[in-house]
């Protein structure tokens, strides 16, 4: 573009932040239109002397023709010494990208940092055109907006770091939109100091690597009321993987056996009202085929009717008994009693069975069927 007695900016696009006029030697009386949503910062000799409005503005200053070719033809000076810059700034609001890689506290409580990856998006414009020019533009190798750009772009990010980094991996996680007004009520004030206003910085996404997820699921679990309940969980699935890869009948029959004494001492909850009459929680052992509870020990589940592993390993060594027949003496069945009546004593085995919440589906002592 050659020189002019006009200067504008009519190139400018949706996404130009800046924009430099090519030339620093303007001729006599040039004429600077302004458009608007925009400014022109006038800075000669290096030095900042003025912010043009939006509007048509007249430049008068000691850098005219006839001023040029007198130090030109006395001083020998191939070129003006008097350099005049302007550079075109808009004041529309942008949109911005940014993304994180980092450190992260996981969760309360548990202070050993993972890996963060986050990303989202936030919103800008410049605000004080003069810190702007100093504190962003001086630095800058040329006035563009690709240059502008990387600059937000890298500094963004560093804020965006040092402040979410601060934070909680899990309390981020949970509350995206609590954690977005955080982050930009905590780094806006940087922001400021370089002329820019921070309209809004949102939280799209927040994840860490598969290991250390797998790590922070498992602390929750541990920590939350049912963490017992999973650390019983896992011991018995580590139980249960190694009794099916052993190999032979007797490793088989040694697992059946073992598994719901593990699984008791694992199940077993601490006594509870030992003082003021209240009654001590029984043992419980889960069923390894149906996983009903039982009262331990016992004999067959009062779910599905199985016997249990002992009751296995005695079967094994000596022949079944024959089946109970029923008592004919004092028979608690009548046609017309209803089957889920609670019986406190097996009507085929005459055991106590007053202490289980309700009449099971199979005596737990003799395998019989009550309802």
């Amino acid at each position: 573009m050659g020189k002019t007695n006009v200067v504008t900016w009519d190139s400018q696009g949706p996404d130009d932040i800046i924009y430099a006029y090519e030339h620093d030697d303007l001729r006599t009386l040039t004429s600077v239109t302004v458009p608007e949503h925009a400014v022109a910062i006038f800075a000669r000799d290096g030095q900042l002397t003025g912010v043009l409005e939006p509007g048509r503005h007249m430049i008068t200053s000691s850098n005219i023709p006839w001023l040029t070719k007198l130090y030109n033809l006395a001083l020998g000076f191939k070129e003006t010494p008097f350099k005049v810059q302007i550079i075109f700034v808009s004041l529309k609001m942008f949109n911005g990208r940014w993304g994180i890689r980092g450190m992260i506290k996981a969760a309360p409580g548990y202070e050993v940092p993972i890996t963060l990856m986050s990303n989202g998006d936030y919103q800008f414009r410049v605000s004080d055109v003069p810190v702007f020019y100093t504190q962003v533009l001086g630095g800058l190798k040329s006035y563009t907006t690709g240059d502008v750009n990387t600059f937000m772009k890298a500094f963004i990010n560093e804020q965006v770091t040092q402040q979410l980094t601060k934070q909680y991996y899990m309390d981020v996680l949970n509350n995206l939109e609590k954690a977005s007004t955080t982050t930009k009520v905590l780094v806006e004030q940087y922001f400021q100091q370089r002329g820019i206003e921070l309209l809004s910085l949102k939280i799209a996404e927040v994840r860490t690597t598969d290991e250390d997820q797998k790590k922070v699921f498992e602390y929750l679990q541990f920590t939350s009321a049912s963490g017992e309940a999973f650390k019983r969980y896992e011991v018995m699935d580590r139980m249960a993987d190694a009794i099916g890869n052993s190999d032979g009948g007797a490793a088989m029959g040694t697992g059946m056996l073992l598994f719901p004494q593990m699984y008791q001492q694992l199940q077993q909850q601490p006594l509870q009202g030992v003082q003021g009459g209240m009654q001590q929680q029984a043992p419980q052992t889960m069923c390894p085929y149906c996983g009903a509870p039982n009262p331990y020990p016992y004999r067959y589940c009062n779910g599905c009717g199985k016997p249990s592993p002992q009751m296995q390993m005695q079967q094994q060594a000596q022949p079944a008994p024959a089946p109970a027949q029923p008592s004919t003496a004092a028979d608690p069945f009548t046609s017309q009693a209803p089957q889920t009546k609670k019986f406190s004593n097996c009507p085929y085995c005459g055991q106590d069975i007053s202490g289980l919440p309700k009449t099971p589906k199979f005596c737990p002592y003799c395998s019989e069927q009550l309802q």
